[in-house]
């Protein structure tokens, strides 16, 4: 079987004769795909299976989106947030990382795949009216934004969609080395292919699923030979067994797939979790070392490294990517004004580096 290895295609009435309907059909030949009235109606059946999450991982469902499909990184309160903006086109995701927050944050497990693109493309350009400031948008907080490409073809019609509205720049984020599509298409400025990236280890222990990082890498080194720019994600940033000489080599392997001139940025995220999903991960996840280390529950609800980790882990990177790439935009990702003063001696407003990103 092919990855992602459904099992079962659930298709909305409604949905029977879209584009990506037909398109699912033919990518999956071998799955007979059952027909319902109304998808919210076998959301629960999944709980009963051993591993709900696992289970939700090998369904794709099909149907229209009833609600928005963008909308504003909600961020939290107290923290810096980069004003990224995500398209819900995909929900759920078919790799399997342990420290994946959609384990807890999805009621529905399933892969939600949603049919009425034009929809969409009405809601950017509504979103878009009347304004000058740049937006950068992206689809990959619900899901991977390659993981389906090459059965259905998404990064494209995306692409085509974004190619026309230059005051948005889109991203598409991954863990794979999904590539093909893109090689047959013209670049675009305001397109940016971003890789989420770790050391091996961390890659091998806790992404099932997931391209190795040689393999994002090549991807990477083609897309930059045909002319696209590209980002890269440490996120999340893992304390584990020499985990700063492993930093330091995927800094290193970066850029020597990409020049600087050709990385429109790079986010830095620890590892971070709700304390609900603790026990998700020693559940999914026994043979995972990514739970030992010391943790505080913080304001936001979230369990992080205790504050002199924390900011051993951004220094390390931070120096390490500064050396190879001092002009390339650098972020943290969920982080307060005091870590960002810390790590960079100041607030992202005042780095001139990150008005593509913060606006």
């Amino acid at each position: 079987m092919s990855f992602p290895g459904f099992s079962k295609i659930l298709i909305a009435e409604e949905a029977v004769s879209t584009p990506l309907t037909k398109k699912a059909k033919a990518a999956w030949p071998d799955i007979a795909p059952q027909i319902v009235r109304n998808l919210a109606d076998h959301e629960l059946q999944l709980d009963m299976e051993p591993d709900p999450v696992a289970a939700g991982k090998r369904t794709l469902a099909l149907g229209p989106n009833r609600g928005k499909f963008i909308r504003k990184c909600p961020g939290t309160m107290g923290l810096v947030c980069c004003n990224y903006w995500v398209i819900d086109l995909v929900e759920g995701c078919p790799i399997d990382c342990s420290y994946c927050i959609l384990q807890g944050y999805l009621t529905d497990r399933r892969i939600r795949l949603a049919t009425n693109i034009n929809d969409l493309v009405d809601e950017i350009d509504a979103e878009l009216a009347g304004g000058t400031q740049p937006v950068r948008v992206g689809t990959g907080e619900l899901s991977d934004s390659l993981i389906l490409d090459p059965q259905l073809g998404l990064a494209e019609t995306l692409i085509d969609i974004f190619r026309t509205r230059p005051r948005a720049t889109l991203e598409l984020k991954t863990k794979t080395a999904n590539i093909d599509s893109l090689l047959n298409l013209e670049p675009a400025d305001n397109i940016v292919i971003g890789w989420s990236v770790n050391t091996p280890a961390i890659i091998s222990s806790d992404e099932r699923g997931a391209s190795n990082l040689h393999d994002r890498l090549a991807a990477a080194r083609q897309i930059v030979k045909h002319g696209w720019k590209v980002a890269f994600h440490f996120d999340p940033l893992v304390l584990h067994d020499r985990w700063e000489e492993g930093y330091r080599r995927v800094v290193d392997d970066i850029f020597s797939v990409a020049p600087p001139e050709k990385v429109a940025w790079i986010s830095l995220g620890a590892f971070r979790f709700h304390p609900s999903l603790k026990q998700v991960i020693r559940d999914r996840f026994p043979m995972s070392d990514i739970l030992n280390s010391e943790f505080v529950l913080c304001p936001d609800n979230k369990m992080r490294y205790v504050k002199p980790e924390r900011l051993k882990l951004f220094r390390t990177l931070k120096n390490a990517i500064v050396a190879k790439a001092p002009s390339t935009p650098l972020y943290l990702c969920m982080e307060g004004i005091e870590i960002w003063e810390s790590v960079f001696g100041g607030s992202p407003r005042g780095d001139k580096n990150l008005c593509q990103v913060f606006g």
